[in-house]
């Protein structure tokens, strides 16, 4: 071969002649020669190998790594024998595109009927990537070191350089990040299918607002604009974000229009004339559901126009009971304004998801949300007192026909703790999935605002012993800190890289001697140890004594405190790791994360398969690299706890790769239920996982749900197909 010259100067081993070489060293050449021809052919039947599994023009790197699937040459000759098989070309097919961070859709322009302010939180929100505007992770080069930074001023870490995140990628997941070959942003110019919606049908729209088509331009109470139709039929899966960033929403259906209503009378306007014209209605809320439940259902399943209610115009508190401890609150508030509303009054609902910035109160009850303070109060429908919903026939209410008076006293609204008057509207509702009605207004449970709020963490040696940890912190029952959190080691060592690269002197100095007496005393290892964040909010009492709890539980399971600081630096972390998918995804590393609910006694094991077969999956189909996966412990219960699953693969040169990653999940998902998890403990069903629902609910029980939906919306006028409701019919 070409690349076996250096040996000789003859061009072909059959001219060589021996004799003025050993014996010895002609074995040696001829077993050179063996291990060459073998290494070129093996290069060849890799080659051919990733091309069978969908990769036509595999990297130098991906070639290597399977290349002990099709030889046993050493693979040290692997990358000599692909640089001449190639004559020095590469392998793989660059894309091109701009360096630019992840930046919103439709910056300019027109699109449609209405501003994009309407989609977008008044222009804060970003489309096509997670979060706030002025807030994104970007990529600094210096010196040919990469380092990474978060702009804004909204988070701690905003504007604090890491110079070990990307590092750390890199060796975790043997992938290098190259800076110049980036994923396509969004496009300004995305294509999707134009709006079915008649002028006639818009005319009775805007009717419901006092409107007519001329005097509507410029307001936001109803859009058909590209923007608006996009961010309503998308959620915040990464299946969304990349049919917005590879240009493939022209496949998908959206909704026809978009209104947003400021009133319970125009949402039961819309509704009624949804329902005479025969029209199907998607509720919205925030736009943070990761199970699709906002995509719209394709025409083959539903040909009837679909109409998006955006209800983030009725955001209002209004009225507050702090004697009774109970509020009333529209449903299209956010959890940020919820939090400051409240936080003014001087008092808490404590549902805190990790949304919280975008999710609506709404979406928390359609969902059956959890928070991270569920610990200390309680879940969604342990908050959830009464609402009001606006269903096909009519309002639906309970118990208060209107929750703002009593005795006629407008000023003295309130709730009942508890009743005995058989099936309660709450119960139907919480966890709908906007399939049986819109939600308008909520009565929520309320609180104080803490005495005393405390952060702290600990360390421990190993995940097993944190998860026995996490045990005997479930059995404190109500005595238990507000939110107790477990990382596992992957996960535990990104967050060390995610901080700032310069740490002070007396810092450096205290980590060498935590490291130093963690390893001597303890047996804590950098490749074995655990991270714990926890939240103490109640009292000064009461955090003393949950503290001092802690602390005896953390000696008698051999862990380390480890301060405030890093317990708050975790606890918000949370915030601002959100966008570190999006990020990701323009340098080629696909990311996600999924929750299930999984018994004490099973929760190890389920993590330890669900880990192995997320690693299978990706070797079974000769993916690049290596998966990333890690878990973390979250809300406790009694008999058990919410574990979250985070994993990440490259999809560099890889042919459908957001179709491959839903494969992955969905086998890890049937993994998690083989070994006794749930298929969710708070994200909902959606359509992504609906398919899954034949293994949760028997079929008598899904034909009593079927006719449940059919009473409350005979005519199927919410007819989003989310969950238990996937196979109603229009």
């Amino acid at each position: 071969p070409k690349w076996s010259q250096w040996l000789f100067h003859a061009n072909d081993f059959s001219v060589v002649e021996y004799s003025d070489y050993s014996l010895n060293v002609a074995h040696v050449v001829s077993a050179l020669k063996q291990h060459f021809d073998t290494a070129e052919q093996g290069v060849i039947d890799t080659l051919h190998l990733l091309n069978s599994k969908g990769f036509p023009a595999p990297s130098p790197d991906h070639l290597v790594q399977y290349f002990s699937h099709t030889t046993c040459s050493p693979k040290m000759l692997a990358f000599a024998a692909i640089e001449m098989k190639n004559e020095g070309k590469k392998c793989h097919i660059a894309v091109k595109a701009s360096s630019r961070p992840v930046k919103a859709l439709f910056t300019t322009g027109n699109f449609g009927l209405t501003s994009p302010k309407t989609a977008l939180l008044n222009g804060q929100e970003s489309f096509g990537a997670w979060g706030y505007r002025d807030s994104s992770f970007i990529m600094n080069i210096n010196n040919n070191k990469k380092s990474v930074t978060m702009t804004g001023e909204r988070y701690n870490i905003s504007g604090l350089s890491m110079v070990n995140l990307i590092p750390f990628f890199e060796s975790e997941m043997k992938i290098k990040v190259d800076a110049k070959n980036i994923f396509p942003l969004v496009s300004n110019n995305l294509k999707i299918v134009d709006t079915d919606l008649t002028s006639r049908g818009l005319e009775k729209l805007l009717s419901v607002f006092g409107k007519s088509f001329l005097s509507s331009i410029s307001e936001d109470c109803v859009s058909t604009s590209s923007l608006d139709r996009l961010r309503h039929g998308t959620g915040q899966t990464q299946e969304d974000m990349m049919m917005l960033r590879n240009g493939s929403v022209h496949t998908m259906r959206f909704p026809d229009a978009v209104v947003w209503p400021s009133t319970e009378d125009e949402v039961a306007e819309i509704v009624k004339i949804a329902k005479k014209e025969d029209w199907c209605i998607i509720p919205f809320g925030g736009g943070t559901n990761v199970s699709h439940a906002t995509w719209c259902p394709s025409k083959d399943d539903d040909p009837r126009i679909i109409i998006s209610v955006d209800m983030k115009k009725m955001n209002k508190i209004l009225w507050v009971n702090e004697e009774d401890g109970v509020a009333h609150v529209e449903a299209g508030i956010t959890g940020i304004d919820l939090v400051a509303e409240m936080t003014r009054r001087g008092l808490t609902v404590g549902h805190e998801p990790d949304s919280l910035e975008f999710s609506t109160l709404g979406g928390w009850v359609a969902t059956k949300a959890s928070g991270m303070k569920r610990n200390k109060y309680g879940n969604i429908e342990d908050i959830v007192r009464e609402l009001r919903v606006v269903g096909s026939d009519g309002l639906l209410w309970q118990h208060h026909s209107d929750i703002s008076k009593i005795n006629g006293s407008a000023s003295a609204g309130s709730a009942f703790g508890r009743v005995s008057t058989g099936m309660d509207l709450c119960s139907l509702m919480i966890g709908s999935e906007g399939c049986l009605g819109i939600i308008t207004s909520v009565v929520v449970k309320i609180w104080p605002l803490p005495e005393c709020k405390v952060f702290d963490s600990a360390v421990f040696p190993s995940f097993g012993v944190g998860v026995a940890f996490m045990k005997d912190v479930a059995k404190m029952r109500c005595a238990k800190p507000a939110s107790v959190r477990l990382v596992d080691n992957e996960q535990f060592r990104l967050g060390q890289v995610m901080k700032h690269d310069s740490a002070g002197l007396v810092k450096k100095l205290e980590s060498k001697i935590m490291k130093y007496r963690g390893a001597l005393f303890f047996g804590m290892t950098v490749s074995s140890v655990v991270g714990v964040t926890l939240c103490y909010e109640g009292t000064r009492k009461e955090v003393n004594s949950q503290t001092e709890d802690i602390r005896l539980l953390c000696k008698k399971h051999g862990g380390l405190l480890a301060g405030p600081v890093a317990g708050r630096a975790g606890y918000d972390l949370t915030y601002a790791i959100a966008y570190l998918r999006d990020f990701a995804m323009t340098y080629h590393y696909l990311g996600e994360s999924f929750e299930t609910f999984v018994p004490w006694s099973q929760l190890e094991v389920m993590i330890e398969v669900t880990k192995q077969c997320i690693r299978d999956e990706h070797k079974k189909r000769l993916l690049p690299g290596l998966p990333f996966v890690s878990s973390r412990v979250t809300q406790l219960y009694d008999e058990g706890a919410c574990v979250y699953f985070y994993f990440c693969i490259s999809f560099k040169n890889v042919n459908n790769a957001s179709t491959i990653f839903s494969e992955i999940e969905h086998a890890a998902r049937d993994t998690i239920m083989e070994y006794g998890g749930s298929l969710s403990h708070h994200h909902g069903c959606g359509k992504s996982r609906a398919s899954f629902l034949d293994r949760v609910n028997s079929k008598p029980l899904r034909n009593v749900l079927n006719r449940v939906k059919d009473g409350i919306d005979p005519h199927n006028v919410f007819g989003a197909k989310n969950g238990a409701f996937s196979n109603s019919s229009a």
